[in-house]
């Protein structure tokens, strides 16, 4: 036994004991199957907002870049970063706000203190849901708390309480501003397919290369506003870069904004294991600008739109997410990052996270908003056979792809919103070290590298999910 097989267990047994502490004073509470709630009227009506949330340059604080390695120091600024806000309702009383930061993600404990906020304030009223969705670059300062500085290779919190303030402040701002901006207008929905747009290290049999546009025109001829979904990760500039940006999106906005003269609120999809296509690997600066430049033509060349029906429905659904992974159960013990946890005797660590989501139709076009990083193949398909696994176990093991269960494959997706739980994958990809459980890497029978099922609350995350959406689904459509 090595010194890494030594700590996996020690590890593990510190989990474990803090389960079963848990399982002694916390109760779960049921939760209610909560009806969906209906918006609708006689037309559209939508307004936009951003600030940037550019941190203080002059204090001589120290901020962490989020999204490779921990203990990586803010060096400098690439680009601006931004938080986003529209607020969507049907020329009545009530209606939703989506925000949208270029950051790598926030926990849902987090995304509740906004959403308490913007509560209270006196500007918005008839707010039925506040959604918070994030970019996920990886070029962003740390707002989880995984990315400070390392104590024998164990992260410590890298969220600044400052920084943390200035994004809570700031999301209230805009969407007092969006919900104050708010225009008559239509709606309509698009998509462009983008060949050989994205890049995976992991053999996906579908990628589904598609770009999502929400297209808002104001009745009064002003500037338009656009919500885009691409399912690539931000983060071709490497770990071994120190500069603040907002990556790729950041580019695609920008290009947009000059070409048509639209603002964007952008949205991240279904990401587990799923790039950007390396466009430069040589410079990774022109590699983003490329990027953004090619998904921004990809969404401006739409030509074939849905007009949407001025009705919006959701059902937000929290649900128990089961936590096998001992290690980021180790690191919320200690304080790295927000967990409430709940006791669960099926999970390896007897506890369970609450998270949520949220299936949204805007008229005719669904909307699911999932916690953490879903393989495209738990989304849209694409499942191994036995023969061709890494587990060697066939399809008949994996839960529905979400897309079968909304019955929809042009549905629309927003990873890591609401709440950041790492990766989500099917079960018969899903292969642990043996002897380290996510604590170190593994390789499977064909000898690949495994390392997102490290990021992961288990193998029975995309199972949990697709009976929640199950579930969901039935209520939705009562």
């Amino acid at each position: 036994m090595d010194i890494m097989d030594i700590a996996s267990k020690a590890v593990r047994k510190v989990s474990a004991a803090y389960g079963k502490k848990v399982q002694k004073e916390v109760v779960k509470q049921t939760i209610e199957r909560n009806a969906p709630v209906e918006i609708k009227g006689k037309g559209w009506r939508l307004g936009f907002s951003k600030d940037d949330i550019m941190p203080d340059l002059v204090s001589g604080k120290t901020y962490y870049i989020a999204g490779h390695g921990s203990g990586h120091k803010m060096e400098g600024i690439l680009t601006p970063v931004y938080i986003h806000a529209v607020w969507i309702d049907c020329c009545g009383d009530e209606g939703i706000l989506w925000l949208s930061a270029d950051i790598v993600g926030m926990t849902n404990t987090e995304v509740e203190i906004i959403r308490n906020r913007i509560s209270s304030s006196r500007v918005i009223k008839g707010c039925k849901a506040v959604n918070f969705s994030c970019t996920h670059s990886h070029s962003g300062i740390d707002t989880v708390g995984y990315w400070g500085k390392p104590f024998l290779s164990i992260p410590a919190d890298g969220k600044d309480p400052d920084y943390m303030e200035l994004i809570y402040k700031k999301a209230v701002k805009v969407s007092e501003e969006a919900y104050s901006n708010r225009k008559p207008g239509r709606l309509y929905s698009g998509r462009a397919a983008i060949p050989d747009g994205l890049h995976s290290k992991r053999p996906f049999i579908e990628k589904h290369e598609v770009l999502s546009r929400l297209r808002f025109s104001p009745a009064d001829g002003s500037k338009e506003t656009w919500l885009i979904n691409v399912g690539a990760h931000p983060n071709s500039l490497g770990g071994d870069n120190r500069l603040l940006s907002g990556e790729y999106p950041y580019y695609l906005s920008e290009e947009i904004k000059e070409q048509t003269g639209a603002d964007v609120h952008f949205g991240i999809g279904a990401i587990g294991g799923m790039d950007a296509a390396q466009l430069d690997e040589k410079d990774p600066q022109r590699c983003i600008r490329l990027q953004g430049k090619m998904y921004a033509e990809a969404a401006i060349g739409i030509t074939e739109e849905t007009a949407l029906k001025p009705v919006i429905r959701f059902i937000k659904r929290a649900f128990y997410l089961p936590v096998d992974n001992n290690v980021l159960t180790f690191l919320a013990i200690r304080g790295t990052m927000s967990f409430h946890p709940f006791p669960d005797k099926s999970s390896a660590t007897g506890l369970c996270m609450k998270t949520e989501m949220t299936y949204l139709t805007l008229g005719s076009q669904k909307i699911l908003m999932l916690p953490g990083e879903n393989f495209i193949s738990t989304v849209f398909g694409g499942y191994y056979d036995a023969a061709t696994s890494p587990t060697g176990e066939g399809p008949e093991v994996n839960a529905l792809p979400l897309a079968e269960i909304t019955a929809d494959n042009n549905m629309i997706v927003y990873g890591n919103t609401n709440d950041m739980t790492g990766y989500c994958m099917e079960k018969n990809v899903f292969v642990l070290n043996p002897t380290q459980p996510y604590l170190n890497t593994a390789t499977d029978r064909f000898g690949e590298r495994h390392y997102h099922e490290t990021n992961s609350m288990g193998p029975r995350t995309h199972e949990v999910i697709a009976k929640t959406l199950e579930e969901v689904v039935e209520d939705f459509e009562q």
